[in-house]
């Protein structure tokens, strides 16, 4: 919910504006209603250029690309304080004391406050926006604060004081930060510079920021900070940790980071990432990253079952490794994390040069040489069997997967004969047992926590907002049926009204976020943390690094979906369904083990079974399902309302639901099969819901009959003038029961045939869509059949997304005698037959993102051929919605 970045360069660059436009695009999935930028040089000169719209569009239309300088500050907005307006886009640049300038992330919620004390103040608030109400308060006690400091602290941008003033300058505005900062009530992470002495300052107070120093060999060392992650990552291996509550000051060579609250110099040295930053542009055929995220699907969910699993042949060939000699891949490990510490470029190279002539390095490559030909048989043997790659990617290609992947890949940039025997790919294989071992440990973990709230009877909620909500949704029908094990799935804000005063000592509350910020995932964690129960705190995240993961849970279990670029979550909400699954798995066999529950073994096994043929159904549901989705996509994108109505799977429908709300923007909700007919199911028949396509269809209706008329006897020699007072008084009377009153008595005859003749609201109405999922169970099946028939009846169009059945195929083929029977259509999405409930989980939910997807582009184009301008239809980013949500 918004992105902020600062970049401070040792030198100016005349790349700046290409680095700013980079970073600032990486930011775009959280938030595109308004982008900007101000870039300085070495002589103090700066620029803004911000405007409404995304980094994409901002960043080329106002030239941000072709900026020059050493300072780079900007923010995309997703907008909450202030109308989506240039005004209040940011960063902001102030200058009624004291120039400065800065953007922010997050809400400050005591802005109205802020504004009319900084106008009483005699400031000149020139927006609605948070973000200025913070670097106004800023510059206001920046300004007292040099008044305190004297004339040697004073001076302009190209001009700054020096030595003992210079000194003074940045002690003010460090305590005009301080003082600022316990002004704000809210969350948010800011940058704020003072152009005069090229002084930046980052500070978080309950957003995420980080932090990061590099090196660039043409223009020199470069400190940097941002709100994502990544977009550091892209810049840098090094970070500097900053914590909740601090605040640093900084240039491209130095960096102090202080407490928020009492300004004390916190002692922290700069770490090496090992995170990999992986590859987040669109790959060829794919033009969106919805697209390219939804066929990604197969390769995330191969990923998380080999570490959830410990199987692929790379990975028995380093257990061999470490079976046989222990103490050479213990040696080769402590040094391989020794070198990865190391912060200078030139230190590593020589470094690693050393290492690679080793004992140790050289006895990895005779193992490695004497296993080449069996690993290849492996893989290739394997690969041809299943059809995809089932292990590590292989030996040839290279790719790796540990946590020290980013290293490795340093490691295999560096020059030198030695340097290329490495066998990397087995380090990166004997690292992934870490992490392979890792996961398993924290799988006992969650699993033995569970144990324990079943033996006291404790309360265990799954708590998640938006898409994790709807796998929490369906993980516990994982749990139920695999486990035994009631879960309660809870949005955060009825949680705090429902159970925040009747959570007891041994309950579990396990949070699901993708970007662990959610804000009220985050809230509620508090709360409960606040409150001194013992209670387990445990979150399910992709980005393992963040708050929920880092900071408010006592275990955590990563997703491992890799980066997912497009606003509408799609691999995130597979990997999460996947891992709780697993999770559901790993508690029934615990359960059966210890005797507390006797759990069917057999079906346990085929649970089993099933979790290694996800990845292929996947690929087989995207390749059997294109043609079908296309169809039901063209009968569909058009229609301003749908239901998609779920028999057992109420968690699937309500996100294949959210998922064509969210890119298509039209009105679908998701229920439970059998609750539509309790009240739901009165929009079906006439209603009053149309959309575009009706709009013509009336438009047609209404020109037919002019037609019509005009070629009566009457009509003939109408002129252009009566004509268009007929159309209005035919249109009045229509749709707003006004009389007509100024009619010649031909037209009055013409006025009255037509209305006789012609009922223009029929043309506006059409069958209700219908999309009913179920599982192959005879009972699902027959459920669904008997609600297709109840609402058939009553004026619908069926589509079926399930796995194939006559039955099924007949209820929908056939055409209901209703009034509008002519007009009834109908379509089958067949999914890959498994005959299983739980595969269908999958299959369905890969079915529905490729037809919201598919719906999604079909009305984009046709908006756009329309030249309607603004309507915010876009499967990667939406009108309105941001990827991670960090305001409340």
């Amino acid at each position: 919910m918004c992105g902020v970045i600062g970049f401070m360069s040792a030198n100016d660059r005349r790349d700046m504006g290409s680095v700013a436009t980079r970073l600032l695009r990486m930011l775009e999935y959280r938030g595109y209603d308004s982008t900007g930028a101000v870039i300085q040089d070495s002589m103090g000169e700066f620029e803004l250029r911000k405007d409404v719209g995304s980094p994409t569009n901002v960043c080329q239309r106002m030239a941000i690309n072709e900026m020059e300088g050493m300072i780079f500050c900007g923010q995309v907005r997703w907008a909450t304080f202030g109308t989506v307006t240039r005004a209040n886009a940011q960063p902001h640049v102030v200058a009624c004391r004291e120039l400065i300038y800065g953007a922010h992330n997050g809400n400050i919620t005591n802005c109205d406050q802020l504004k009319k004390w900084l106008v009483s103040e005699d400031h000149q608030v020139l927006s609605d926006n948070d973000g200025e109400m913070l670097v106004h308060t800023v510059e206001h006690y920046f300004a007292l604060e040099l008044s305190r400091a004297g004339e040697t602290a004073m001076g302009k941008p190209g001009n700054p004081p020096a030595g003992e003033g210079r000194v003074l300058r940045i002690r003010a505005f460090e305590a005009a930060i301080i003082r600022a900062a316990s002004r704000m009530t809210g969350s948010f992470a800011a940058v704020v510079v003072d152009p005069v002495t090229s002084t930046m300052c980052c500070i978080k107070a309950g957003s995420s920021l980080y932090m990061g120093k590099g090196f660039d060999p043409v223009h020199g060392p470069f400190i940097m900070t941002s709100s994502d992650l990544a977009s550091v990552l892209s810049m840098t291996k090094i970070l500097l940790p900053i914590r909740e509550k601090e605040f640093a000051i900084f240039d491209a060579n130095e960096c102090r980071i202080m407490d928020i609250r009492t300004g004390k110099v916190l002692d922290r040295q700069p770490v090496r990432s090992n995170l990999k930053v992986e590859e987040t542009k669109l790959r060829p055929p794919f033009r969106y990253f919805m697209e390219q995220e939804i066929f990604a699907q197969a390769e995330a969910t191969e990923r998380l079952v080999r570490l959830f699993t410990g199987q692929s042949p790379l990975l028995d060939f380093a257990r061999e490794l470490l079976a046989a000699e222990p103490d050479t891949v213990k040696n080769i490990k402590h040094v391989v994390q020794n070198l990865s510490e190391v912060t200078d470029l030139a230190e590593l190279r020589e470094r690693a040069a050393i290492f690679a002539g080793s004992q140790p390095a050289r006895r990895l490559c005779e193992l490695a040489r004497s296993h080449d030909n069996r690993l290849g048989q492996t893989s290739e043997s394997q690969n041809g069997a299943n059809g995809d790659k089932t292990g590590v990617k292989g030996v040839d290609s290279h790719v790796f997967e540990s946590a020290m992947a980013t290293f490795l890949d340093e490691l295999r940039s560096l020059d030198g004969p030695e340097m290329e025997k490495l066998p990397l790919e087995i380090l990166d294989a004997i690292f992934l047992l870490d992490q392979v071992s890792d996961v398993n440990d924290r799988i006992s973990m969650f699993v033995e926590r569970m144990v324990k709230a079943y033996e006291f009877g404790s309360s265990v909620y799954l708590l998640a907002c938006g898409t994790s909500s709807h796998a929490a949704k369906a993980a516990t029908l994982f749990f139920d049926r695999i486990a035994g094990i009631n879960l309660i799935p809870v949005l955060p804000g009825e949680f705090r009204s429902q159970y925040g005063n009747s959570i007891r000592d041994r309950d579990v509350i396990i949070g699901i976020s993708q970007s662990g910020e959610t804000k009220d995932l985050i809230d509620v964690f508090n709360m409960v943390a606040e409150k001194g129960r013992d209670v387990t705190l445990i979150s399910i995240v992709n980005n393992t690094n963040s708050s929920l993961a880092q900071e408010k849970s006592e275990l955590y279990i990563p997703l491992f979906c890799g980066p997912e670029i497009a606003v509408p979550a799609t691999k995130s909400f597979t990997n999460q369904l996947l891992v709780l699954y697993i999770l559901a798995l790993k508690l029934a066999e615990r359960l059966t083990s210890i005797g507390i529950r006797r759990i069917d073994s057999q079906r346990v096994g085929q649970c089993s079974d099933l979790l290694f043929r996800i990845p292929g159904l996947i690929r087989e549901t995207l390749a059997k399902c294109a043609d079908p989705v296309e169809s039901v996509a063209n009968d569909l994108f058009m229609a301003p309302s749908i239901h998609v109505l779920a028999t057992g799977l109420l968690g699937i429908a309500r996100e294949g639901a959210l998922k064509i709300r969210e890119v298509v923007l039209n009105h679908t909700e998701g229920f439970e099969g059998s609750e539509f007919k309790h009240g739901p199911n009165t929009i079906l028949g006439v209603n009053t819901i149309f959309g575009l396509d009706s709009v013509v269809s009336l438009m047609d209706r209404i020109q037919s009959s002019l037609e019509s008329a005009f070629e009566s006897p009457e009509g003939r020699n109408i002129s252009g003038t009566r004509a268009a007072r007929l159309f209005r008084a035919v249109t009045e009377f229509a749709f707003r029961d006004i009389e007509p009153k100024d009619l010649s008595v031909s037209e009055k005859i013409i006025f009255d045939r037509m209305m006789k003749e012609t009922d223009f609201f029929e043309s506006l109405y059409c069958n209700y869509p219908l999309i009913f999922v179920t599982g192959p169970s005879e009972r699902d099946v027959n459920l669904t059949i008997s609600q297709i028939n109840t609402h058939k009846i009553r004026g619908t169009d069926v589509f079926i997304i399930a796995e194939e059945n006559e039955n099924l195929h007949d209820s929908m083929s056939k055409v209901p005698e209703t009034r509008y029977k002519d007009r009834y259509r109908s379509g089958y999405i067949t999914l890959p037959a498994t005959g299983d409930d739980f595969a269908v989980v999958f299959t369905s939910t890969i079915a529905l993102q490729l037809l919201a997807f598919r719906m999604s582009l079909l009305k984009l184009q046709w908006l756009d051929r329309l030249e309607i301008m603004d309507h915010g239809v876009h499967p990667d980013s939406p009108k309105n919605v941001s990827k991670s949500i960090t305001v409340d």
